[in-house]
């Protein structure tokens, strides 16, 4: 995905939790900062490039092809274990219900990327950075005030009266914006099929220019960088930010029930289980997702549109609904984990 669909899915994350009235200490520490998600869920691509591996889960039901000998069952897991292991309304999980890749066992190759890893590390180190944060933020957001805070602070010795000024409210903001965009990346079919790879067992199946003519067409359907960039004279909400789409816009989230995203703070719980077993998961859906949409070695994104435009239209919104769901409740999940939830 490119960078006008990686600030969309972030700040769209952003109103879901605020809508929902979520965290809301957590949505005042993100507000101050909204004017670094444009570059911030972009740094993955732009200063850390760790596209090789950090970004995919690449995956595949033929042994030959990831250099196994056999795949056995026990990597075998059907749509109805991902739905019990995936909370929440899952469009895309319900596109692949009946796939029948799903029934066979299924697994990544040792080269087929670190995504789950790349995500639980970060979450993780957002918890962290809010624990080592400067005061006042280790106090603000806490429900509990830790002991060390309510002693007699001038009856310490120096080196105790700063616990841990490390990490500011802007770097942990970013670091949100960072982890949005490997969670995003995981819902891109392309980024979890084997076929989109080329091996030292297998040779690329799938054109090359499928993949980024794809997101090429995505990147049309969002707001322009103006509106996407904010920043102190930005004349715009958030909420009329993500909602300006162009016309001709794909994307029916906020317009469409088919494709509406969660309305019930009790809909949008975090999720089941850690990080990296989530993304497992979601990366899961995401390739068996690849097989049925993309049943084919089509040239480019036309030919595929071509194929079925509405089914290109509906696996779009599904996409995108899916992958700011997720967002927000890895967001969360990082956020209730330093709040002692």
């Amino acid at each position: 995905m490119k960078q006008k669909a990686h600030a969309w899915v972030a700040l769209r994350a952003f109103k879901l939790i605020d809508d929902l009235g979520k965290a809301p200490k957590l949505v005042e520490l993100l507000s101050w900062y909204l004017s670094d998600a444009w570059e911030g869920a972009w740094l993955p691509d732009t200063l850390i490039v760790d596209m090789s591996y950090g970004h995919i889960f690449k995956m595949d039901s033929d042994p030959a092809k990831i250099g196994e000998k056999v795949i056995g069952d026990r990597f075998k897991i059907s749509y109805r274990e991902l739905d019990r292991k995936l909370r929440g309304k899952r469009l895309c999980l319900n596109y692949i219900k009946d796939s029948e890749e799903l029934k066979k066992p299924y697994k990544s190759p040792d080269e087929g990327g670190q995504l789950p890893q790349r995500v639980i590390a970060l979450s993780h180190s957002i918890s962290d950075m809010l624990k080592l944060s400067d005061f006042p933020l280790a106090l603000y957001a806490r429900k509990k005030t830790p002991r060390a805070y309510k002693k007699d602070l001038s009856a310490q010795n120096i080196q105790s009266l700063s616990l841990s000024p490390n990490f500011s409210a802007r770097h942990i903001a970013l670091t949100f914006f960072l982890l949005s965009h490997y969670i995003c990346d995981a819902h891109m079919p392309l980024h979890c099929d084997f076929r989109d790879f080329s091996s030292r067992y297998s040779k690329r199946r799938l054109p090359t220019k499928l993949h980024p003519s794809i997101e090429k067409k995505w990147e049309t359907c969002f707001p322009d960088k103006d509106v996407l960039a904010l920043h102190k004279y930005s004349k715009i909400s958030i909420d009329k930010a993500v909602a300006k789409l162009p016309r001709g816009s794909l994307l029916e989230i906020d317009s469409n029930k088919k494709y509406a995203l969660s309305t019930k703070k009790r809909q949008l719980s975090t999720i089941k289980h850690n990080e990296e077993r989530e993304m497992n998961y979601v990366t899961k859906v995401s390739y068996a997702a690849a097989r049925k949409w993309i049943d084919k070695p089509y040239k480019d994104v036309n030919e595929l549109i071509r194929k079925d435009s509405e089914e290109f239209k509906e696996v779009t919104n599904f996409i995108f609904h899916d992958a700011v769901e997720c967002v927000a409740r890895v967001w969360l999940k990082a956020w209730e984990r330093f709040v002692g939830r």
